[in-house]
This record gives C-alpha cells, sequence and structure tokens, in this order.
C-alpha cells in the first residue's frame, strides 16, 4: 500500500512537472515575434523575443533578443507616446551591430547606416520621411550619388569592375540637358528643323500635366549610360563606319556641347538573342560578363530568345531626338544583365519599331550590360564585329 502510494505521488509529480514545462514553453513561443529588418532595398527577417521595456515619462526604449539565444540582443527602438522616434539599432546574431538608424513618427528619418560582418561600413546614406534623400555611399560596390525623393539624381560616380570610373548621370540632368539641346535647335534660324516644345512625343503621354513618365531602372541606366558616353561615341563611329569620311557623316548622331548622343528609343521591347556575343572570334573583353555568360550560359541563351514582344510606351519618352536615324532596342532584363541594339535606318517612314528593326536596310550594333544589385552599370560587353 505504502509502494502504491510512492508510485502515486512520483506520477503526480512527473506530471506537475511536464505541464509545468509545457505551460513555459507555450508561454515562451507565444512571445516569439518575426521582425522583418530593412537593409536597404532588401529585408531580412529575425524571431526575437522582447524582454525589457525601460520608461521614463512618455519616452520608452523596447530591447530583444535572438530567439534562439536570448544571450544576444537583436533590436533597439525607442518610443515616444506609443510612436517610433529616435535610435534605431539591430545585430548579428554574433552580436556585431548591423544597421543603425534614426526613426522619427514610425518613419525613418535621419542618418541611415548598414555594417558588414567585418564592422566595416558598406552602405551609408539619408532617410526622409521613409524616403531616400541626399547623399547615399555604396561603399562595398564603390558607388555613390544623391537621391532626391526616393530617386537617383544628378552624377552617380562608380567604379567598373572591368576598367577604371565612369559616371552616370540621372534625370534631373539627363533630362535638363535634353530640354535645352532641343530648345538651342528650335531657336536656331539657321536650322530647318520644325519646332518643337520638348523631346518626346506628345501623343504617347497619358499623364494629363505631360510629366515624364518613369520606367524601369534597369532601362533608365542603360539609356543614361549610352546617352553620354564618350566611348560608345567612338565605337559607333568605327563599327558603322570603313574611312573618315564616312565617320564624319556620324557626326550627325551627336552634339558635342551637350556631350549627348541623339537617338530614339524604341518603345518595343524584343527578343535579341545572344549572338552576336557567342561568336565573336576573340574572347570577350568584360571578365565579369564573360563570367557570368559562361556560368548560365543556357539560361542566357533561352532568356534572351524567347520573351515575349511588349510595348512600353513611356520609353520612348527617354529618346535624346526622337526623329533621329539611330534607335535603341531593349531585350528584356534576363538576372540582372540587359541586351541593347543600337540600330541605324535612314529616311524613317511610317514603319513601325518593330518592323524597322526586322528590315534588311536595318543597321545593328550590339551591346551587353551587366547591372550591379542597385541597378547601376558594372560592366559592359561591346560588339566586336564590324556592322555589315
Amino acid at each position: 500500500m505504502q509502494m502504491h502510494n510512492s508510485i502515486i505521488t512520483m506520477l503526480k509529480k512527473k506530471i506537475f512537472f511536464l505541464t509545468f514545462t509545457f505551460i513555459c514553453f507555450s508561454m515562451k513561443a507565444q512571445n516569439v515575434v518575426t521582425e522583418t529588418i530593412q537593409i536597404d532595398t532588401n529585408f531580412v527577417t529575425y524571431d526575437v523575443i522582447y524582454t525589457d521595456t525601460l520608461t521614463k515619462g512618455v519616452f520608452s526604449k523596447v530591447i530583444a533578443v535572438f530567439a534562439n539565444d536570448t544571450s544576444q540582443i537583436a533590436i533597439e527602438k525607442n518610443y515616444t507616446s506609443n510612436y517610433q522616434n529616435g535610435l534605431y539599432k539591430a545585430y548579428y546574431p554574433s552580436g556585431g551591430l548591423m544597421v543603425k538608424t534614426v526613426y522619427a513618427n514610425n518613419k525613418l528619418n535621419g542618418e541611415w547606416t548598414f555594417y558588414d560582418k567585418t564592422g566595416e561600413v558598406a552602405i551609408k546614406g539619408i532617410y526622409k520621411e521613409g524616403i531616400k534623400h541626399k547623399y547615399w555611399a555604396y561603399r562595398y560596390l564603390k558607388c555613390y550619388g544623391r537621391y532626391k525623393n526616393g530617386k537617383k539624381s544628378g552624377r552617380w560616380k562608380c567604379l567598373n569592375t572591368d576598367g577604371g570610373k565612369y559616371i552616370t548621370k540621372y534625370p534631373n540632368l539627363y533630362l535638363t540637358g535634353m530640354f535645352d539641346f532641343v530648345r538651342i535647335r528650335s531657336n536656331n534660324p539657321s536650322t530647318n528643323d520644325s519646332i518643337v516644345s520638348q523631346p518626346i512625343n506628345d501623343s504617347l503621354i497619358s499623364d494629363t500635366n505631360n510629366q515624364i513618365q518613369e520606367i524601369d531602372t534597369f532601362y533608365l541606366s542603360a539609356i543614361t549610360y549610352l546617352a553620354r558616353n564618350y566611348y560608345i561615341r567612338n565605337r559607333i563611329k568605327i563599327q558603322f563606319t570603313n574611312t573618315k569620311k564616312e565617320r564624319k557623316y556620324y557626326d550627325k548622331y551627336f552634339d558635342y556641347k551637350k556631350d549627348l548622343f541623339l537617338f530614339a528609343v524604341s518603345p518595343t521591347i524584343i527578343p535579341l538573342g545572344l549572338p552576336p556575343f557567342l561568336t565573336e572570334p576573340e574572347k570577350l573583353t568584360s571578365d565579369t560578363i564573360n563570367t557570368q555568360l559562361t556560368a548560365n550560359i543556357n539560361k542566357y541563351k533561352i532568356g534572351f530568345s524567347s520573351h515575349s514582344i511588349r510595348t512600353d510606351l513611356a520609353l520612348y519618352q527617354y529618346s535624346t531626338q526622337p526623329t533621329s536615324d539611330m534607335i535603341l532596342y531593349f531585350s528584356e532584363v534576363i538576372d540582372n544583365m540587359l541586351r541593347v541594339d543600337i540600330v541605324e535606318f535612314r529616311n524613317r517612314n511610317d514603319e513601325s519599331f518593330e518592323e524597322i528593326y526586322r528590315h534588311p536596310n536595318a543597321r545593328k550594333y550590339s551591346v551587353l550590360i551587366y547591372f550591379n544589385q542597385i541597378k547601376d552599370v558594372k560592366a559592359v560587353e561591346y560588339q566586336q564585329q564590324k556592322v555589315e
């Protein structure tokens, strides 16, 4: 009988222990929160447990630890009257600082810094009411420039991994240059050009305020790169011609005072394929692009050849000279790579852009552009073969 009671007592203790453990585990599980941490245009998620809240009047500071390692702080936030205000920090699981920034009224507002795992500053910039604004430095990409109300603006200086620095110019300067150019041409009485108020086709603008419509940043980067690129100017003259006399003719495609390549941009996005880059007589000059193609050749072959034809009317508005005989044609972007064909078609009439591209008299010169993570030009491969 005594032994029987002992067994019952032991079972009760075990049941109590298991019940208590289950309740504690359940309570802990309920306190686990998934937090999303913004790192520039990317996001990471942490499973955390909020532990301490330090309060003084309307001010409070909350601290979260990693759910799988409660000895390490994951996030620190500050609040004022239930609004996130002040310093914000997020940490790596190793304990190193990952993100340090400032909030105002639940929005990023002020200096924002991202550190790599070694503690070095990788990205640094400024937010204004949740939007990128002013100077940003992508140190790990060696790319520097300004944002204006969330959009890249003005001159961005980047290091091209295949040789030296280059400058990309974004709309506030790029479009101003186009507008100034058109006004100069239109107000010059010695020219026979018809007067136009802006270098875009008004009939293609759906915006009632005649505002330039936005296009994908990949295409914008490519257009701005080609519009003011000294190297492409020389390549076109060399690849399209055989004599100095012929090259003189091609001066009409460039405004040297404005340092501007004068082209139309096709609104028709076409599967351009991968040749001639697969049949070049010599190795590709861009190691970055050569490595990408070698590692993923079938993906790029199929991607550049099989996507459907589509129209993006906004692209045409970024023409530097809509009536130019030089026309830019774009493929779709395949894994951060874009093919651009620069097509010369003289004496344009009423042909559609697709008809022009497929016309036997169209002369084509191809460029492959590879972009970095923030959609800036990282590497470029130019067609080596002469244009037929």
